[in-house]
């Protein structure tokens, strides 16, 4: 959501934008206002995924305030636990397409494109925006090329990680205390994650988010959170569900 609010050159995504090419986090009130008004989207009415928010305490409790107007509330936090080295090695190895696609050149936990797997034993995956024309790193789904994020460095990583403790740790004391905090172990292979997520959820793993369950009877929407990877950059993945027919999109 910010990179489209940079993108788009809107007065809130100009100021997002230079925050996140200096490697710091956006301010509260920024992403407050990103987050409401891209989940007021009715592309969100039957369900939508948050990843990166809250990242503190405050966050949270706007998110909360969000939620309660339409009946909303966070029913589960699930905390991905990754090392720090797996960290390191996830960043130095990240792809992004300027679309939001993500992908990886070498890091186990996560999916590496077509193009990659491609190329001939000893060639570099590149692609810098000045030189096209030997990228060799593109989107398996949109033909894109992949670009190395400007905070994907291992000093704004360290940054990242600080802030964590000291900001995000607390997000979990905030929802710890409403007993919705699920433990996954991220650092594994893309499947076995999937499955101790969907097990977490009580969906089908071989099927991964569009597997949750229908609740047939439900008072109120609920709403699933993902919260943090541990020891590391923070990522949220919320969940809405109405009644009878459930649909998920992904709001990065």
């Amino acid at each position: 959501m910010l990179r489209d609010a940079s993108l788009a050159g809107t007065p809130t995504g100009k100021i997002a934008g230079k925050m996140m090419a200096e490697g710091v986090l956006v301010s509260d009130d920024i992403v407050n206002k990103v987050v409401a008004d891209r989940i007021a989207e009715p592309d969100c009415a039957k369900g939508f995924l948050l990843d990166g928010y809250p990242r503190n305490v405050a966050q949270s409790k706007v998110l909360d305030t969000i939620l309660a107007k339409t009946g909303e509330s966070v029913s589960d936090v699930v905390v991905l636990n990754v090392p720090m080295e797996a960290l390191q090695q996830c960043v130095l190895h990240r792809w992004t397409a300027d679309g939001g696609d993500e992908w990886t050149s070498g890091y186990l936990a996560f999916r590496e494109p077509k193009s990659f797997k491609a190329l001939a034993p000893g060639v570099k995956p590149q692609c810098e925006r000045d030189d096209l024309k030997h990228c060799n790193m593109f989107d398996d789904w949109t033909g894109e090329p992949l670009f190395h994020r400007a905070d994907d460095n291992l000093k704004t990583l360290a940054q990242r990680v600080t802030l964590y403790h000291s900001q995000t740790g607390p997000v979990l004391e905030h929802y710890e205390s409403q007993g919705v905090i699920r433990n996954i172990d991220g650092h594994q292979a893309e499947p076995k994650v999937w499955a101790d997520l969907a097990k977490a959820l009580g969906a089908d793993p071989s099927k991964g988010l569009s597997a949750l369950p229908i609740i047939a009877e439900a008072p109120a929407a609920l709403l699933v959170l993902l919260s943090a990877v541990s020891f590391g950059i923070a990522a949220a993945v919320s969940l809405r569900t109405r009644k009878s027919d459930s649909e998920y999109i992904l709001v990065e």
